[in-house]
């Protein structure tokens, strides 16, 4: 089963007027910046804007919370390129943990001086995410309790806490946001899909962009991506407007996965936006059970298209 639907591009949003902006709700217009913010009407390019989390700047502590970030191969140079943050807050104190962490300011020292001695600069940022974490922070609010970058000690006392609950927490938001799926004609699920360019020497078939949107009735924005084609969600956002962030254009405040290539991943969320346009297998199956019966439609066909004798 097919869905298609062309998004919308960002001139619309200006040509309407003022009165016809103030009858919009606060929900639906965030709802439809987070659409334009994630579809670029130039081909099949996106930009996700995002900061990689830090406890210094998140925006509030009290409440409990939890936050998922996993980014892989970013070009810029002077951003980790692999790196996984799990974020919880409980109880006004905070548990950061990361994978695939780099010290900032040894690679920075590295950097310059590559760059002071007119050296070709490789990647800096060696230390990619596998699904062992090696960072593990822990504060009250901002005062800090523990911190601790060795691997050995961070994987063996909090690695399995760690993949636990980043299983969980992100098998929940899949659970959630197939249901949006399975219920696409109530919860307004927009679903693009487009051609990708191909390259000269390309002979296979064209593959398709596909990305998905929903929202929640709490106002939860889900966004899944597959960008090449291979029918494997690569991204995966889930979003809240609700004030929480830690910076300007930190991206989205409850999951923020981007260019995953990890496979555990991969096996919680790499269908979501195949499903999306396909159709998922709940849809399938409740088509089937409410699939009309053979006599049904024979009745319909004698009900619809009764014929009326004529006397003579």
């Amino acid at each position: 089963m097919r869905h298609n639907a062309k998004g919308p591009r960002l001139i619309y949003l200006f040509r309407e007027d003022s009165s016809m902006l103030k009858k919009i709700g606060k929900a639906s217009i965030l709802c439809l910046i987070f659409i334009l913010l994630v579809q670029i009407s130039n081909g099949n390019a996106k930009t996700h804007p995002f900061v990689i989390v830090d406890i210094e700047n998140i925006s509030r502590y009290n409440e409990d919370r939890i936050f998922f970030q996993h980014i892989e191969m970013v070009t810029d140079e002077k951003i980790d390129n692999s790196i996984a943050s799990l974020l919880i807050i409980k109880d006004s104190k905070v548990y950061l943990f990361r994978d695939g962490y780099d010290a900032p300011e040894n690679v920075a020292t590295h950097r310059l001086t590559l760059e002071m001695e007119n050296r070709l600069i490789p990647d800096l940022w060696e230390n990619k995410a596998d699904g062992n974490p090696d960072y593990i922070q822990v504060t009250d609010r901002r005062t800090e309790l523990l911190k601790n970058v060795t691997q050995d000690f961070v994987t063996k006392n909090f690695g399995e806490f760690y993949k636990n609950a980043r299983d969980s927490f992100l098998k929940k938001h899949v659970a959630i946001f197939t249901d949006l799926m399975v219920n696409r004609k109530n919860t307004g699920l927009f679903v693009r899909r487009e051609p990708l360019a191909k390259r000269v020497y390309d002979t296979g078939p064209v593959k398709y962009f596909i990305s998905a949107t929903a929202k929640t009735m709490a106002e939860y924005i889900y966004y899944a991506e597959d960008a090449d084609g291979d029918g494997i969600t690569e991204t995966f956002m889930v979003s809240i407007p609700d004030g929480f962030h830690w910076g300007y254009q930190s991206g989205a405040n409850v999951i923020f996965i981007y260019n995953n290539q990890q496979e555990d991943i991969k096996n919680v969320i790499g269908k979501l936006a195949h499903n999306a346009y396909y159709g998922t297998p709940e849809e399938e199956q409740v088509i089937k059970e409410t699939f009309p019966k053979s006599e049904d439609i024979t009745n319909m066909i004698e009900d619809v298209y009764r014929t009326v004798k004529t006397q003579n």
